[in-house]
């Protein structure tokens, strides 16, 4: 009975430790990113702390934003602007609230909310 109580106590603390992920998203956070949705010459991510940029049509219009974090792992996307004839789905200064749910240096899974409209994805890191 006693090996049981230990091992189930190594277990839990393994357990417990695997979940601490998500609790540096900001590490993993900056670079370049695609969505895993899109073709990387449709639409991919710049981004860095402050700054996101997503280039439309191989890079030759972006959309930009401002980034404020709220949590290690939460953060809103203000719209800023675009060099696009095509106008944005976002009004210049609203903006988008993002939680990250897993990320690691090679895909972020997340979680958007823009408006009242809740949208989940994954990115994966191409640079």
């Amino acid at each position: 009975m006693k090996k049981i109580i230990i091992l189930l106590l190594i277990v839990s603390s393994i357990s417990f430790l695997s979940f601490n992920t998500t609790e540096d998203c900001k590490k993993y956070f900056n670079g370049k990113w695609k969505y895993e949705r899109y073709d990387v010459e449709y639409i991919y991510v710049e981004r860095n702390d402050k700054k996101q940029f997503e280039y439309m049509g191989n890079g030759k219009y972006y959309y930009e934003f401002d980034i404020e974090w709220k949590t290690d792992c939460k953060y809103e996307l203000t719209y800023i602007g675009t060099t696009s004839p095509n106008p944005a789905a976002a009004e210049v200064g609203e903006k988008f609230t993002i939680e990250i749910i897993k990320i690691n240096d090679s895909v972020t899974e997340y979680k958007t909310v823009f408006r009242n409209l809740e949208d989940v994805g994954k990115m994966i890191r191409i640079k």
